[in-house]
């Protein structure tokens, strides 16, 4: 995996047979706790934003071949390089931490895999995440507490969060 992270080969990371998810991008870091990649939107067919898992999920993972390289349509990972802190990094509640101050983080737990809460971070504790939630009519509505061990996917940067953002933008000034 480090000459995967090394040479910024892209890779699909499949979660079975603990999720029914596969995600794709390029890993920036990986160690016992988490998986720091750059995601791949496959509509745009470009790079787009961050996300973190936990790494005991991941079953296997697998460098993509010639022809979903050339599916590439902007190959703009290098915006994402250098962005992050990945030094101070090593865990769910150290990323966390260094996310304080994004505008907009969304969070997947083990609960439920179809659902997502996005929201900023109000309040971090050693065990805990309080989010101020924003519902999809990019509203600011309540606070969510989630158990950092439940949390399963955090994404940030990427056009879902922008979009969300944009358009509460646009709300306030009317």
């Amino acid at each position: 995996m480090q000459e995967t992270i090394k040479n910024r080969i892209p890779i699909h990371v499949d979660l079975a047979p603990n999720r029914d998810e596969v995600y794709s991008g390029i890993c920036l870091k990986t160690n016992e706790n988490i998986f720091v990649f750059i995601c791949f939107n496959d509509e745009t067919k470009e790079f787009d934003g961050f996300a973190i898992i936990r790494n005991f999920e991941i079953d296997k993972y697998r460098e993509w071949d010639e022809k979903e390289l050339s599916e590439i349509k902007n190959n703009n990972y290098t915006e994402f390089i250098g962005k992050l802190p990945l030094e101070k990094m090593n865990n769910m509640s150290e990323c966390l931490s260094e996310l304080e101050n994004e505008e907009l983080i969304a969070i997947f737990t083990e609960t439920d895999d179809d659902s997502y809460f996005v929201g900023q971070i109000k309040n971090l504790t050693e065990n805990e995440v309080e989010l101020k939630l924003m519902n999809e009519e990019a509203e600011w509505i309540e606070n969510e507490k989630i158990k950092i061990a439940e949390i399963t996917y955090i994404g940030f940067r990427t056009s879902i969060e922008k979009e969300l953002l944009n358009k509460n933008v646009l709300q306030n000034r009317i």
